[in-house]
């Protein structure tokens, strides 16, 4: 039998849960209802518990839901009149990647239902979502700016502003690490409860470099510039 694959990676998504609902809604449709329970799969391996249901429902009655987490997989599978598998759909919610699977033996399905997901995804970016094409490189440039403007603040031996900007590079040292790990910025957001503390370890990190930054510019370009 014949198929045809579409296979891409999606850019940075945050779902709430009417959003999960409505993906699931819109990547189930056209698929023939099943009495295999086994034909929708969806499941979340995070660091300590590994929770798989065959339904949604199902799946968001587990206590043991963070309200908000960044790994997921759902698998949809479709039946020929001749028991072969004619059509399936597989998305992967990761850390810091998303990938989307559609296969089927109809070719025009296939587009459409990629099409389907990918259009109702795009609407679920991120604000920030543009950025993890450039942080890499942004962090690389901000961390050799910082120790050179570290090392001349040390050299004038002006403690003030050497210790803000030792502090601002420590905060974005700590700023990089939490986006390789998927808190700051984070590529995949699904989001169950909305409630969400305002002193997180990331927004403190932020606070702690905004502030740093500005005492470091205060010093090294203003005050300079006004005498």
């Amino acid at each position: 039998m014949k198929k045809y694959t579409k296979s891409r990676s999606i850019h940075p998504c945050r779902l709430e849960k009417n959003d999960l609902l409505e993906l699931i809604k819109i990547a189930k449709e056209t698929f023939p209802t099943s009495d295999s329970k086994e034909d929708f799969v969806i499941s979340t391996n995070l660091p300590d518990i590994h929770i798989s249901s065959n339904s949604i429902e199902e799946f968001l009655k587990h206590e043991e839901l963070p309200d908000k987490f960044n790994r997921l997989s759902l698998t949809i599978i479709g039946w020929s009149e001749n028991r072969e598998i004619d059509k399936s759909v597989r998305m992967t919610f990761y850390d810091n990647y998303i990938n989307l699977d559609v296969d089927g033996i109809q070719q025009t399905w296939v587009l459409g239902k990629d099409s389907q997901i990918t259009d109702f995804l795009k609407k679920k970016r991120p604000r920030f979502w543009a950025l993890h094409k450039v942080f890499p490189f942004i962090t690389g440039i901000i961390t050799l700016v910082s120790l050179s403007a570290l090392v001349s603040f040390i050299k004038a031996k002006v403690m003030i502003y050497s210790v803000s900007t030792a502090l601002f590079l420590i905060a974005w040292i700590f700023a990089t690490v939490f986006y390789f790990s998927g808190t700051f910025l984070p590529y995949t957001q699904i989001i169950l409860t909305t409630r969400k503390p305002l002193f997180t370890k990331e927004n403190i990190t932020i606070i702690i470099a905004v502030l740093s930054l500005i005492i470091s510019i205060i010093g090294g370009v203003i005050i300079p510039l006004l005498k």
